[in-house]
């Protein structure tokens, strides 16, 4: 095709028709721009289909991650409104002198909650690679919730660790002998199937006035957790809602 083209350039060079060679040289200049504008537009579409490629893979993990975080959302509530019930039991106990509480699970008075979100582990900067603005809204407001429930975690996690646990200890509460003859036969942390907390000397601590105290701030803690919680299972949801409509 150059050979042609060429060909055609040194006849009319010859044959000193100057007016159409000029002709000539503007239609191949022009037939090289159509065809470097031709190329670069199939270079843009294979861009963008790699583009789109690249972020279905990125939704596709993301929402993988966001799966995953809701089912241990869905734990988390659980222990949480477990340890918030023992709470209002050893209230009614040892503050308004109920007679008729039976406390059946005296060990979630030092339970903590395992709170470690996957999609923050795992997708850091998740929101500088989306494009489509309404999803990168979505992402952000579900890290802003994450974000609150670190906080509010990280402070609950305090008064349990160092403030309540600390504290049973130094009232023994612990049956060192339930411990070590049971612990063998544990099969979930979250059902030991024994106690190491005696149910009659918590429900004779909960009188306690230095024990309210530090129930009135685990419960506050407990309250809080529960109420921010539920709203990052809800944006998790939305989230993951969101991701599947660009998906599909």
């Amino acid at each position: 095709m150059i050979k042609f083209f060429r060909h055609i350039r040194q006849r009319l060079i010859r044959e000193n028709r100057f007016s159409k060679y000029l002709l000539y040289a503007i239609g191949e200049i022009i037939l090289v721009v159509i065809g470097i504008l031709i190329a670069l537009q199939i270079n843009n579409w294979n861009e963008v289909r790699k583009e789109k490629h690249s972020l279905r893979a990125i939704y596709s993990n993301l929402l993988l991650d966001i799966k995953a975080d809701s089912v241990s959302y869905s734990l988390n509530l659980k222990g949480l409104k477990k340890i918030d019930f023992l709470h209002d039991q050893l209230y009614k106990t040892g503050v308004k002198n109920d007679t008729t509480i039976v406390i059946t699970n005296p060990n979630n008075i030092r339970y903590r909650i395992y709170y470690n979100p996957i999609v923050k582990e795992n997708n850091p900067f998740i929101a500088t690679k989306i494009t489509n603005d309404n999803v990168r809204k979505e992402i952000l407001k579900y890290f802003r919730n994450m974000k609150d429930m670190d906080d509010v975690f990280l402070e609950l996690d305090e008064i349990i660790k160092n403030k309540l646990r600390v504290y049973l200890g130094a009232k023994k509460m612990y049956k060192l002998t339930n411990w070590f003859e049971n612990k063998s036969k544990i099969t979930s942390k979250d059902a030991l199937g024994f106690d190491f907390i005696d149910t009659n000397e918590l429900m004779e601590l909960s009188k306690d006035t230095e024990f309210q105290q530090l129930l009135f701030e685990a419960s506050l803690k407990i309250d809080n957790s529960i109420t921010i919680l539920e709203i990052l299972i809800a944006q998790n949801a939305h989230l993951s809602s969101v991701i599947n409509n660009e998906l599909n």
